[in-house]
């Protein structure tokens, strides 16, 4: 996960444990995300560089990224669900939102102004005779 969303100045990458909890978690309550995670770890476990390095952590980081295209490649669907859980539990943690500036609160009713509306949009429809008919 920490090549997917790697560490940027004073922020964690993807790897940190509460992020990898909260995969496991996504995957445990949704099919769809267990599927994915299954088959892409299950994939990984069946490469021959990774079972002779002990695992993904005795490959370079390049390795990593050989890895991580293959799948990208071979299972470009369960990849993107996977690069979608890594996401969601990425950018909905809290120190993650402050750090990049997200707003954290509703946008509504205090967030983005609006432009007032601006009626001359529906002229055409105010110009049409009634077309229908009340029973």
């Amino acid at each position: 996960m920490e090549r997917l969303v790697p560490s940027v100045d004073d922020q964690p990458d993807a790897g940190v444990n509460h992020f990898v909890d909260e995969v496991a978690s996504m995957a445990s309550k949704a099919p769809r995300f267990k599927h994915s995670l299954i088959t892409i770890l299950d994939a990984i476990s069946l490469d021959s560089n990774v079972r002779a390095s002990g695992g993904l952590l005795g490959l370079s980081g390049e390795s990593i990224d050989k890895i991580i295209r293959d799948i990208e490649s071979i299972l470009p669907n369960e990849f993107v669900t996977l690069l979608e859980m890594v996401y969601i539990a990425y950018y909905s943690d809290v120190d993650v939102i402050h750090r990049i500036g997200w707003i954290d609160r509703p946008l509504q009713p205090e967030g983005f102004e609006l432009e007032p509306f601006d009626e001359s949009v529906i002229d055409k429809v105010r110009q049409r005779e009634p077309f229908w008919r009340i029973a």
